[in-house]
């Protein structure tokens, strides 16, 4: 599609969205959304996102950069105008993005809220405010209003869905579906968004807040009240405020109002969200309910004290601190009663010998699970707890930073990790024990010549570990399938770091397809058959060996250390799928004292169920050499020529006879020069037998073979008593054409036509040859069955 200059732009607005000038543009053209998306260059070209229903409100969130050059070459203006429209940088300091690219649903500044003022649309032509659609934006400074939440015509927030680009704008109009239960196709609400009765003023302390937080959104810092010092970064700020809020709003509900709380924002009417459970949500959708809360918030954010009487009893120790900035967390701790961090308290014990070097040494830069689950907060990845855990142990008593404890274990990760466990401990009850714990477990290891030296452990070169060869040879003797690549790399990682200590993601293998995240090699290590388990510490050990490190594979201090009973020891139940079911079902020493017996291998196998190469398979593994050849039988020619060619026998029959396969017949056959039937239906016994009936009679030793032919014979005899086929039909339940068919075919097995049909109202008679047939049939078949010789033959028609 070619894109051409459009010969009227019109001028974006300051904090318009992107999707708003949309539609005002196709408004101002008379054209519908979609017509104006493609003559900008929106859809329908090369390299840009294909149409859809919610297409406005993907450009209103972020613009490809194909869409941003149409635009540039459609429109004459600068495409960094257009991106600065969009929601993902009007507010780009307060949003996270998910490792998709999307806005996190955690962020503060999540969600549409889609609020507006009259005013300022009818100001503006009915085109929208970037600010209104988020959840910080709840009142209109310039107007001094409060922005309204529902159209006043369908009752719905507007904008709750995208524009149709099948509809021609109406800017300052609601374009939702109408509230009716099957409401026309294209049918919108309509109602004029710019005549809203609703005005709710805002009093100064509002607008205030509703400035303060713009102005962090536009700066990406905070810098008013506690802030001024800390400068945190907008994403914490407005978490800070959401947290504030809600305590804000539960105070107000449960009735605690403090004196230094706006006398306009006490109003327990104007909060709803509690009604349904009895505690108000974090985000509620009243921009009554929002404008209250955040005013309080931007109050109670001006001074310590305030906000440690919002908080004190209405935050709860599990409540995680990692989002809101680092003021507000002491504040946090405050009103919880924390007097000092764990790091201060592990920093503070008293140690008779402190060399973190040597300590460093004598632990795995991950600490040892079994200490992990137990002393770890829950709510932590656990590897990433267990290197900090393990760098608390080698900093208790010294003045070591996060950083530098957990550089002597591992030089590649982070101190701000260290940082973030430090700060989750001790917020519940078996929590608080950890600092205990780890205490006594640095004093162990000062006092203790331990038997693993872990600084020599990371070092080696483990690039060779449990090559694919060993890996297998290991599944095929445990009889378990060893899976693709990814279940071979998850068991090397496994052995690395049971052996190093280290994160997984330091194997030197780490960059190879298939390599499994902790979290894998954490459930394989857990769900390891016994078997597998015992084969994989003898490669660790052997591993060790040839790296001449006489050490145990694995060691680490007993769990009551900690002041905590370990789990009695349960043997494991884990099972993998076996690699061969059958093969488990031979028994190797009863199979080999078959087979020295005398037995065949076949004899073996049907014994056991089992196919004869799973058999010989598990004969040659414990040496048995395999009979080679098969039994031979001596079947005369003659023999074989009077039973398939005289007697009309099957091959399955002179096999079954023989004691040999139908492979061994057709091979003899064809030795012989004796000519095989055709394969199928044809070639049955019951196809190519005579019916013993028919005895020496020639005609019925014609008639009476083939599949089905004595019910043709039976039917013959009783078209024979009736005046007409039809009648006849009708007698024996069949169509007329089934009978007339038979009837054509028992006149050709016996070489003429039996009958003669009726003809111009002369009954049916039977031919010469079809009266000899008749008496000869009649004869065979004997009057008791002439008398009822309709049956037809079993599962046949």
């Amino acid at each position: 599609m070619s894109l051409r200059r459009l010969f009227h732009v019109a001028m974006p607005l300051p904090d318009e969205p992107f999707d708003s000038w949309v539609e005002f543009m196709a408004h101002s053209y008379g054209a519908t959304v979609g017509e104006m998306a493609r003559a900008l260059g929106l859809i329908g070209s090369d390299e840009v996102p294909a149409a859809g229903s919610q297409s406005s409100r993907a450009w209103s969130t972020a613009l490809e950069p194909q869409q941003l050059r149409n635009l540039e070459l459609t429109t004459g203006r600068s495409g960094d105008e257009f991106r600065a429209m969009t929601r993902t940088m009007f507010a780009a300091n307060a949003i996270r993005l998910t490792p998709q690219g999307r806005i996190s649903a955690s962020c503060p500044a999540t969600g549409v809220a889609a609020r507006y003022c009259p005013e300022c649309l009818a100001d503006s032509g009915g085109r929208w405010r970037l600010s209104w659609q988020f959840p910080f934006g709840f009142a209109c400074p310039r107007h001094r209003r409060l922005l309204v939440d529902r159209c006043p015509g369908c009752a719905q927030p507007p904008r709750l869905l995208a524009h149709p680009l099948t509809l021609v704008p109406e800017p300052g109009h609601c374009h939702n579906r109408p509230p009716t239960e099957s409401p026309a196709f294209g049918a919108r609400c309509g109602a004029d968004l710019t005549t809203s009765e609703e005005f709710v003023a805002a009093d100064t302390e509002t607008r205030e807040a509703q400035r303060a937080i713009l102005r962090v959104i536009a700066t990406g810092v905070g810098e008013f009240g506690i802030y001024a010092d800390g400068r945190p970064s907008t994403v914490q700020v407005l978490s800070d405020m959401l947290l504030l809020s809600r305590a804000a709003r539960q105070a107000l509900v449960d009735g605690e109002h403090f004196e230094w709380m706006p006398a306009g924002q006490v109003d327990v009417s104007l909060i709803a969200s509690h009604n349904r459970t009895g505690k108000v949500d974090l985000r509620p959708g009243a921009a009554r309910e929002v404008a209250l809360g955040n005013t309080i918030a931007f109050v109670a954010l001006q001074s310590g004290a305030r906000i440690t009487d919002l908080l004190r009893g209405r935050v709860s120790v599990h409540t995680a601190l990692d989002h809101y900035s680092p003021p507000l967390r002491d504040h946090v701790s405050r009103a919880l009663g924390r007097m000092r961090r764990p790091t201060a308290t592990l920093q503070a014990v008293t140690m008779s010998v402190v060399d973190p070097a040597a300590r460093a040494a004598k632990l795995p830069a991950v600490l040892w699970p079994e200490w992990t689950s137990r002393l770890a907060p829950r709510r932590l990845d656990a590897e990433i707890a267990g290197g900090a855990l393990a760098a608390a142990v080698v900093f208790v008593g010294t003045r070591l930073t996060h950083g530098s404890a957990i550089t002597l274990l591992d030089p590649a990760a982070q101190g701000r990790q260290v940082s973030h466990v430090m700060r989750s401990l001790g917020r519940n009850g078996p929590e608080a024990d950890t600092i205990r714990a780890i205490a006594r477990l640095v004093a162990f290891l000062d006092e203790t010549s331990t038997p693993i030296d872990f600084a020599r452990r990371r070092v080696i070169d483990y690039s060779g570990i449990l090559p694919r060869d060993e890996w297998h040879e290991i599944c095929r003797t445990a009889n378990v399938l060893p899976g693709g690549d990814r279940r071979w790399q998850t068991a090397r990682a496994h052995l690395y770091a049971l052996l190093s200590g280290n994160r997984v993601a330091r194997a030197p293998f780490a960059q190879e397809a298939g390599f499994p995240a902790f979290a894998e090699v954490r459930s394989f290590r857990d769900g390891l058959p016994e078997v597998v388990s015992r084969a994989l510490m003898d490669t660790a050990a052997a591993f060790l060996k040839a790296f001449r490190v006489d050490e145990p594979v694995a060691w680490m201090p007993h769990l009551e250390l900690a002041g905590v009973v370990a789990d009695a020891p349960m043997s494991s139940g884990n099972e993998w799928p076996q690699a061969r079911p059958a093969r488990a079902v031979v028994k190797p020493t009863r199979a080999v004292a078959a087979y020295s017996a005398g037995q065949s291998v076949r004899e073996i196998a049907f014994e056991h169920g089992v196919a004869r190469q799973t058999v010989s398979r598990v004969l040659e593994e414990v040496g048995v050499k395999i009979r080679i050849g098969r039994r031979r039988a001596n079947i005369d020619v003659e023999w074989l020529r009077r039973r398939y060619i005289d007697e009309r026998r099957t091959i399955p029959e002179i096999a079954a006879e023989v004691g040999v396969t139908m492979t061994t017949i057709n091979r003899h056959l064809e030795a012989a020069g004796i000519p095989r039937r055709a394969r199928g239906s044809a070639s049955r016994a019951t196809a190519i037998r005579v019916d013993p009936r028919a005895g020496d009679s020639p005609l019925l030793r014609r008639i009476l073979v083939g599949q089905d032919a004595t019910q043709r014979a039976e039917r013959f005899l009783i078209v024979a008593r009736h005046d007409t086929m039809t009648a006849a039909a009708t007698e024996l339940g069949v169509t007329l054409s089934i009978l007339a068919n038979q009837m054509r075919r028992i006149g050709v097995d016996a070489g003429g036509p039996l009958i003669q049909r009726a003809f111009r109202g002369q009954p049916l008679t039977l031919t010469e040859l079809g009266v000899e047939a008749h008496n000869e049939l009649s004869r065979a078949f004997g009057l008791s069955e002439v008398e009822d010789p309709a049956r037809a033959a079993e599962g046949s028609q």
